[in-house]
């Protein structure tokens, strides 16, 4: 099965996944996406550390949801 860089919205890890993942394997919510609002998809941010901003549209990934308690 192809494998999708995917980013849980709740802890905010990238990950490789197959594309019928749901929940994350960090945290195990069911928050996972696998583009940016933009349609920008995230295979750019796999092996980045630090802040991470979408190459399209800009926008700023900063890790954990303020939800996110683990």
């Amino acid at each position: 099965m192809p494998s999708v860089t995917k980013r849980c919205s709740v802890c905010g890890r990238f990950r490789l996944y197959d594309e019928d993942d749901s929940h994350c394997i960090a945290c195990g919510n069911a928050t996972l996406e696998s583009a940016c609002a933009c349609g920008r998809d995230y295979s750019y941010a796999l092996n980045e550390t630090g802040s991470i901003h979408c190459p399209r549209c800009g926008k700023a990934f900063h890790g954990k949801s303020a939800e996110f308690n683990g």
